[in-house]
């Protein structure tokens, strides 16, 4: 699911959204609750585990990215991962 259909199925809107995807902006529990109610799970899977950190990203970045994703079928996190990878590769820093 995108953004788009995310804000109308959750009636969050997409900026808001974004912020929180790029760090920008914490959620409130009322917000949480109304994605996790539109994504069908329980509001606990929206929380960061301690594995997972906040990077600052450009919002124009993040909605790029997004839309790449959503082009090539990939999930947002597998197409950062990949591109994190390459860049790692490219640079030395990987065997």
């Amino acid at each position: 699911m995108g953004i788009p259909g995310l804000t109308a199925l959750s009636g969050v809107h997409e900026d808001t959204l974004l912020d929180i995807l790029a760090g920008i902006r914490e959620p409130d529990i009322s917000t949480l609750c109304r994605i996790a109610d539109a994504l069908d799970i329980c509001v606990r899977e929206l929380c960061p585990d301690q594995e997972r950190y906040t990077v600052p990203v450009e919002k124009n970045t993040l909605a790029k990215l997004i839309v790449v994703s959503e082009i090539n079928g990939v999930e947002l996190e597998a197409l950062i991962a990949s591109i994190l990878e390459k860049g790692i590769e490219e640079n030395g820093f990987y065997d």
